[in-house]
């Protein structure tokens, strides 16, 4: 099983590994939280000769045997004459203070190179070896050995303290989940792996072994999650130990805490009445905590075993009487223990319907209990289906996706019934696209033909919904067809479907360039509410009104109510794609890390989490994570065979691949996107033409920028987009020849519509070419201009390319020649003959200067005729610098 949530930690060991001293690291880690597969990695980090040794219980308690079995593992015949000493030392005469000495210097005459020595559970070996080796730890410099010692507990008396460390900390919950699911098994249950996640506290062992229970459970046929998850036994001896601490007092509220996830501190204490001792006990311990009114056990593994540990007959009596003493305070919690002791047919209902009120007040873990609790009582009563399909829509509507998906996939095993079957499908396909999953228009399509008629009111607004999905993905004409498809069922729409239904037309007619919708007054209808105003932030988007978009996305992100989440959480992507269009670099950055702070387990939309990482990457200058990152998101968009993301992260690669010069790569990537998106119309989503044809024209392929700027300009009628003028007027004065190239370039500088970052890049190409015209000052004016954008927009990676283009030696004013004749050339030609004296040929000119070789010969004629020359060899003669003066310092201009 591969290491998961361990990279940091890597890293941190492979960078002392790789260090230029000799150096210890203690690696500290509790049992179970996956300190001995880290340390088996670290021989696959370097090809350094590694040795790993593991403590032996064994041999524990003989002196020195630790530091003999490493002596041999080293197999040098230095520390072998030292190990064969200690062996043959049967008094014991040898302290250890000798023993450290001889070690240390047999490690300084020792001829082989650099070794990483791996010691697991290095304070479990013997005491002797110990204090040898931690002597040796602080002493390893000229040995050429690194040392990295595991260590279960961080002492003040080890005789390790004072090494650097590396504390391992728990897993998260969703590397918890990714490693679950990567163990083999014939059947698996996401909701399984998340449940275990959130029980096992990011223990990794534990959460395998109790993975590992649940599998068989499955095996047997038990679906229903046990409540509460039962003991592994890997613990057990720890857990045991820290309750047999307890007085008897403690333990027996403890009893009666673990038979439910909280419990109120009333009902308790009408069975204990010596409850705030005990209470604070527990406290005291950290076993359990306080919300309020209400008690719970802290480690859900601690429940299962102090559950497990108390006999049948006591569980029951417990139960009892916590049932009698919560009738009158807490109804929820009189029918949980009820369920336990006195069943009927009603039971499994009663359990869902508390089950929907504790979502509704956001309680869910308790709520899952309540429903699986539910469900191990009768698994297969049909007539659980319809308040299963209300809880699964509930937890749908609270950012809960895999319980949703989990008990929607329980209900349809369960029922016949046409009506839920269609809402319990209609559900799954939303939790589809807001995890940013691949749905097929024909899919929905013939689940509303099959069942729509069931119920047309839930068929409009589910065909509003879908899209506004297709819309979101630029497959504009399968959401045009499904809201065809809508206009059939418009007679029994709810007007809140109808609310919809505009709303994706709006977000339509916006993305295939048409905002005159959005000219006009908009109002938001009170069903629409937070729905509306969504989209119509991300119109406001699509049309360039960052600004008004960008209020929008706030204020949806202010919102706190709980039936709001996912609103809330698709305000936040969009708000990043906001803010990247309007090219505030900065502010996309810093959104794009709130995202990955507020939402670790990539729940929404993954594979525009995907490209954002992709384009934070290459933004921050961080190329070689951008290529990792590029990797995993390819792997993301075409297993989900979704095109606007495909043709989005060649867009980005192609767009950096031009930034540091690759114009080959360049080329390849942005023409791979421009295909893809032909099938968008709107040149504006993409936003990859421009780019290749810059890339193009600094390949000198100037017949195919044409064709390309041909097929961006014919695409562009009618659009009013800012950004599209921009590009538009920037490319067409890149393929300009002369002077009119740079009266292109000049005007198309003096935009003020679009945003900072593409005025930027319009003075920095406008400046390469004031250079390649020898106007140098004029061109480093425009350079420093675009700086300022650029700090402004808080763009890196750009920055850093425009200071390589400031120190670049291009941009030294071209100095005249030692020879009297190349006065009576202008700069430009001065320039010109500059480079045909390094021997550059006229194609490669005529690259440079972004003209025709035609241009370039007719240039070089006029030269020769100037300068009396007959051939290149001639006119080299006289280019070339042979009296260089000093340079003259440059003065920077006031802005």
């Amino acid at each position: 099983m591969a290491l998961i949530g361990r990279s940091k930690d890597l890293d941190r060991i492979l960078s002392v590994i790789r260090g230029p001293k000799e150096s210890a690291l203690a690696v500290v880690g509790r049992r179970g939280i996956g300190k001995s597969a880290l340390l088996s990695e670290i021989p696959t980090l370097s090809d350094y000769r590694t040795l790993f040794l593991a403590a032996t219980a064994a041999e524990s308690d003989w002196a020195l045997s630790g530091i003999t079995a490493l002596l041999y593992d080293m197999d040098d015949p230095v520390l072998n004459r030292i190990a064969e000493r200690l062996l043959q030392d049967t008094t014991g005469a040898m302290s250890v203070p000798a023993v450290s000495s001889m070690l240390i210097n047999g490690l300084h005459e020792r001829s082989t190179s650099r070794t990483v020595i791996v010691i697991d559970d290095a304070d479990r070996l013997d005491a002797c070896s110990q204090a040898v080796i931690g002597f040796m730890a602080r002493r390893l410099t000229g040995t050429d050995i690194v040392l990295v010692a595991g260590l279960r507990d961080e002492s003040p008396e080890s005789q390790f303290s004072g090494l650097p460390v590396l504390r391992l900390g728990p897993l998260s919950d969703s590397d918890t989940v990714r490693m679950l699911e990567g163990i083999p098994a014939k059947r698996t249950t996401t909701a399984a792996a998340h449940a275990v996640a959130a029980a096992a506290g990011g223990n990794p062992r534990a959460a395998v072994d109790l993975y590992g229970l649940l599998l068989d459970r499955h095996t047997e046929g038990q679906y229903a999650l046990p409540v509460p998850l039962p003991s592994t036994g890997s613990f057990d001896a720890e857990f045991a130990t820290a309750v047999g601490t307890l007085s008897a007092g403690a333990r027996s509220v403890l009893d009666l805490l673990a038979l439910s996830f909280r419990s109120d501190i009333s009902t308790v204490r009408d069975i204990a009445p010596q409850v705030w001792t005990s209470v604070d006990e527990l406290l005291a311990a950290g076993m359990v905590n306080r919300s309020g009114p209400h008690l719970m056990v802290v480690d859900q593994l601690l429940r299962g075993y102090v559950f497990s540990a108390m006999a049948p007959a006591v569980r029951t009596a417990n139960h009892q009487a916590l049932a009698e003493a919560a009738k009158a305070t807490d109804p929820y919690a009189a029918r949980w223990h009820l369920s336990y002791i006195a069943l009927d047919r009603n039971t499994p209902f009663e359990l869902l319907g508390h089950a929907e009120d504790l979502i509704r007040d956001g309680d869910v873990r308790f709520a899952v209990e309540h429903i699986e609790r539910a469900l191990a009582i009768n698994p297969g009563e049909p007539e659980t289906a319809a308040p299963l399909t209300s809880i699964a829509e509930l937890l749908f509507n609270h950012g809960e996706f895999v319980y949703a998906q989990r008990y929607l996939e329980w209900a349809k095993r369960v029922t016949r019934d046409h009506a839920l079957i269609l809402r319990l499908s209609g559900l799954s396909l939303k939790i589809q696209f807001v995890q940013g999953a691949s749905v097929r228009s024909s899919t929905v399509l013939r689940l509303v033909k099959d069942f729509g008629h069931q119920d047309p009111s839930y068929s409009a607004g589910l065909l509003a919904t879908c899209a506004l999905y297709f819309a979101e993905r630029w497959e504009l004409q399968e959401a045009s067809d499904l809201l065809q498809q809508g206009s059939t069922f418009q007679g029994s729409a709810s007007t809140h479907s109808l609310a919809m239904a505009e709303h994706a037309r709006l977000l339509i007619d916006t993305l295939s360039g048409d905002t005159t919708a959005l000219g006009r007054k908009h109002e938001q209808t009170r069903t629409a509410g937070v729905a509306g105003l969504l989209v119509r932030a991300r119109a406001l988007t699509y049309a360039e009104h960052y600004e008004s978009a960008n209020e929008a996305f706030a204020l949806l992100r202010s919102s706190t109510e709980p039936d709001h989440r996912n609103c809330r959480e698709t305000a936040a992507f969009m708000a990043v794609d906001n803010e990247v269009r309007a090219g505030n670099v900065r502010a996309a950055v810093r959104l794009i890390n709130e995202l990955e702070r507020s939402e670790p387990g990539a729940a929404y939309y993954r594979g525009l989490l995907h490209l954002f990482r992709v384009w934070r990457a290459y933004s921050l200058g961080d190329d070689a994570q951008a290529r990792v990152c590029a990797a995993e998101a390819l792997r993301w968009a075409a297993a989900d065979s979704h095109p606007g993301l495909l043709a989005q992260i060649a867009a980005c690669q192609g767009h950096f691949a031009l930034l540091r010069g690759d114009l080959a790569e360049s080329v390849a990537q942005l023409s791979r996107a421009a295909e893809i998106g032909m099938e968008f119309g709107n040149p504006t989503l993409l936003r990859c033409e421009a780019d290749l044809v810059e890339a193009l024209v600094r390949l000198g392929r100037h017949n195919e920028a044409t064709q390309a700027l041909l097929r961006l300009e014919s695409r562009s009628v009618g659009l009013k987009s800012p950004w599209l003028m921009m590009a538009v007027a920037r490319s067409r004065a890149m393929l300009a020849d002369g002077e009119q190239s740079l009266q292109l370039f000049s005007q198309a500088a003096e935009t003020r519509t679009a945003n900072r970052l593409e005025r930027a890049r319009t003075l920095m190409c406008y400046a390469e070419r004031l250079h390649a015209f020898g106007r140098l000052r004029d061109s480093r004016d425009a350079l420093l201009r675009a700086k300022v954008m650029l700090d402004e927009a808080g763009a890196d990676a750009w920055t850093r390319h425009l200071d390589a283009l400031l120190l670049d030696e291009r941009m030294e004013p071209v100095r005249p020649q030692g020879n009297p004749a190349m006065l009576m050339l202008s700069d430009d030609e001065r320039a010109l003959a500059k480079m045909v004296a390094r021997g550059m040929r006229n194609k490669e000119i005529a690259a440079t200067l972004y003209v025709s070789v035609r241009t370039v010969e007719v240039r070089l004629t006029t030269i020769y005729r100037k300068l009396g020359v007959e051939s290149r060899a001639q006119l080299t003669a006289l280019a070339a610098d042979k009296g260089t003066t000093a340079a003259q310092p440059y003065v920077l201009p006031v802005l």
